[in-house]
């Protein structure tokens, strides 16, 4: 893998964590702008967002292991 293609994963991995991230920002307001108070509010609004963002950071740590095993 040249490095080039390294970045490049770790921009698209990233990029999807600043999605999720700003995804769950939005979801943790009601469309009036108020900021959801209730704890299963919020704990709905975050399902999924741990396993996404673990799901990039493997993409991340995938890509440095192959890209170490190749040199």
């Amino acid at each position: 893998m040249e490095k080039s293609s390294l970045s490049r994963l770790y921009f698209i991995a990233c990029y999807r964590i600043h999605e999720v991230v700003d995804d769950l920002y939005e979801a943790l307001h009601e469309e009036t702008g108020e900021p959801l108070r209730e704890w299963t509010s919020v704990e709905k609004a975050m399902d999924g967002v741990k396993l996404a963002i673990y799901q990039e950071l493997d993409l991340i740590k995938t890509a440095a292991s192959e890209y170490e095993g190749e040199r």
